[in-house]
């Protein structure tokens, strides 16, 4: 599943809260950055894929980006 899909599924409304749910909300312009992860324009480092997948309870996994 993309971050984006579970983002849809979650009914979360904007980028700056789906940065809070993962816990990325104290990164600097936290909503760019996961726009940029929801476009493929970066992909999240190591310490941000944990993030994810615990925020996501293993819905969205590191191979999820590469696809």
């Amino acid at each position: 599943m993309t971050l984006n899909e579970w983002k849809r599924l979650e009914n979360i409304p904007s980028l700056m809260e789906l940065a809070r749910r993962l816990g990325v909300e104290d990164r600097i312009n936290p909503a760019k950055l996961v726009h940029n992860w929801i476009n493929n324009k970066s992909i999240p480092s190591q310490k941000n894929m944990k993030k994810i997948v615990k925020a996501t309870e293993g819905k969205v996994l590191p191979n999820d980006f590469y696809s």
